[in-house]
């Protein structure tokens, strides 16, 4: 039966492969860059691309440490340790990782348009993230209250 356990460790694995999946993204970058410039409406040279590749690949900077973060949320949350002032802290740089991938794509509008809806998304998750942490700031400051009166 699904159980809570099951579901932590399920997103452990999936965060652990997103992970991957980044790293082998960002080897194949300038590959899966000139693939796109194949399929690409208009005409492009690569060497106009160059930017916007730097643009990826600092986005991945504040990614993997977002992942990191989750993992450790996650362990964790599966030791656990749910209402603890780290998981507030972990939830923090998560959403300002979100912030700053937001504002890198800023400036990858300018070569794939579309990469501004990822930009809005990013920035999306980010608030909606610094309210989970506040809930769980609130939380902790409880459950901290809670035990000293007992």
């Amino acid at each position: 039966m699904w159980n809570s356990i099951k579901s932590v460790q399920l997103s452990l694995i999936c965060t652990k492969i997103v992970i991957l999946l980044i790293i082998i993204c960002a080897i194949f970058l300038p590959k899966i860059l000139a693939r796109y410039i194949d399929y690409a409406l208009i005409p492009i040279e690569i060497s106009n691309l160059y930017p916007f590749m730097a643009i990826l690949y600092l986005c991945c900077i504040p990614a993997m440490t977002a992942l990191a973060c989750l993992h450790l949320l996650l362990s964790n949350i599966r030791k656990e340790k749910v209402f603890v002032k780290g998981n507030v802290k972990l939830l923090r740089v998560i959403s300002w990782c979100c912030f700053i991938t937001a504002l890198i794509l800023v400036f990858a509008v300018k070569y794939y348009l579309l990469i501004g809806l990822v930009g809005v998304t990013f920035g999306f998750l980010g608030l909606v993230l610094r309210v989970v942490k506040n809930v769980i700031e609130e939380a902790v400051l409880l459950k901290a209250e809670s035990e000293l009166t007992i």
